[in-house]
């Protein structure tokens, strides 16, 4: 008896995407303020630019304009993760006193 052959499905591989370390970095910045919820749908300009900035870096790395533009970037992405900002600035306020001589009745 013959056997028929049957067809094997090849699978296609997708591959993943190898970065430079700066978008690395930067997609590990990212997963972490997804992680903590402090990521929103409302970021996503933010994260883009900070993705596309990071990889403008890594293939043109002597470039000091790209190098201020990915800094400020990730100024803007660590702003999301720190929420004590605010409370920092709460407590000093309420600890901060009025200068200056008092008025004289």
């Amino acid at each position: 008896m013959v056997e028929k052959k049957v067809p094997v499905k090849r699978v296609r591989k997708v591959p993943v995407p190898t970065y430079g370390r700066n978008r690395s970095a930067v997609e590990l910045m990212l997963e972490a303020l997804r992680d903590s919820g402090k990521l929103e749908n409302v970021d996503a300009a933010r994260a883009t630019a900070a993705q596309a900035l990071a990889d403008a870096v890594d293939s043109d790395p002597s470039n000091a304009s790209l190098w201020r533009e990915y800094r400020a970037s990730l100024e803007m992405l660590r702003l999301l993760s720190d929420g004590s900002v605010d409370e920092f600035a709460k407590l000093l306020e309420s600890l901060s006193s009025e200068m200056g001589d008092p008025a004289k009745s």
